[in-house]
């Protein structure tokens, strides 16, 4: 985080902290791009207070070196000015006084939007294919017919091969709630994956039941 006021941003450093990010402030100066966090950090928080058109000029020797997700905490913008920073490779601007929950809740936010764009749109498994833009599961060219939810399902699966996942995870990634810990939903849905793969031999024994922790994706790419 580069801040012209390391106690001003104390506490939300302490915020992010608490949530189990590691946190480095560092004095925002002109000498600042010297010691940039160009490889380590994942994010930065530049706190620009009121932002000035002499600023935006830096945007581009920033980008030069850094190449990861880049928030801007302003005093005040106009329209305008936001169209400029996105342009020059801002991934949000927050306005200050920033609630530390919003706050969180938006790098957390940017996070996943960054996993989801680096995960590749077909993913293939010795002969299934898995093509989330299409939103089509194929074996050996043959498709096979699954709903929405069932896809959802098996593409979540399918993300994270060879990882066990709970139901807590599959019922947020499906349905976008928190599961209500006694809905058998998600082994409802698995057994249909399940009854459609039968077809093919081959991948009858794809999803595995792991007992008292989940369902696993049995395999790799």
């Amino acid at each position: 985080m580069l801040t012209t006021d390391e106690q001003d941003c104390a506490a939300l450093a302490d915020a992010l902290i608490k949530e189990d990010f590691a946190v480095r402030l560092l004095r925002k100066n002109h000498h600042c791009l010297h010691e940039f966090p160009s490889r380590e950090a994942e994010m930065v928080i530049l706190d620009s207070g009121k932002f000035s058109l002499e600023e935006l000029s830096t945007l581009p020797r920033i980008r030069a070196v850094y190449t990861g997700l880049l928030i801007l905490l302003i005093d005040d913008i106009d329209e305008m000015l936001q169209v400029l920073l996105y342009e020059q490779g801002v991934d949000d601007l927050l306005v200050k006084p920033i609630n530390h929950l919003l706050m969180v809740a938006r790098i957390r936010a940017l996070f996943r939007r960054a996993r989801l764009r680096s995960t590749p749109a077909n993913l293939s498994f010795n002969g299934l294919e898995i093509n989330q833009g299409l939103r089509r599961a194929s074996y050996l060219g043959e498709e096979i017919p699954f709903t929405s939810r069932e896809f959802d399902l098996l593409w979540h699966l399918a993300r994270h091969a060879c990882v066990t996942l709970d139901r807590d995870n599959l019922y947020r990634a499906v349905f976008g709630i928190e599961y209500n810990g006694y809905d058998r939903s998600i082994d409802m849905y698995i057994a249909r994956i399940r009854s459609k793969m039968a077809f093919h031999p081959d991948l009858v024994s794809m999803i595995k039941t792991v007992r008292g922790s989940g369902y696993l994706f049995a395999a790799e790419q």
